[in-house]
């Protein structure tokens, strides 16, 4: 179990700070010098690509959703 304190303080939102980019969420399944195709069937261009490999879930989670999976002590590294 995580003290639900600590849980509030360090589930953070990328999408809350980071807002000069584009977050995606989707398995590439190809990569070009200029654009990226994903599994959803995306091509998505770039001039800058950063390639985080991360923890994996299977559906993104909304800040509740993972502090309700922290206090059940369900989490997973």
């Amino acid at each position: 179990m995580v003290e639900p304190s600590f849980g509030e303080r360090s589930v953070i939102n990328h999408r809350d700070y980071y807002t000069n980019g584009r977050i995606v969420t989707s398995t590439a399944i190809g990569i070009t010098e200029t654009e990226v195709l994903t599994a959803d069937d995306f091509s998505i261009p770039y001039d800058y690509l950063v390639i985080a490999t991360g923890h994996r879930d299977p559906v993104p989670k909304t800040r509740m959703e993972r502090l309700k999976e922290y206090q059940a002590g369900k989490t997973e590294c």
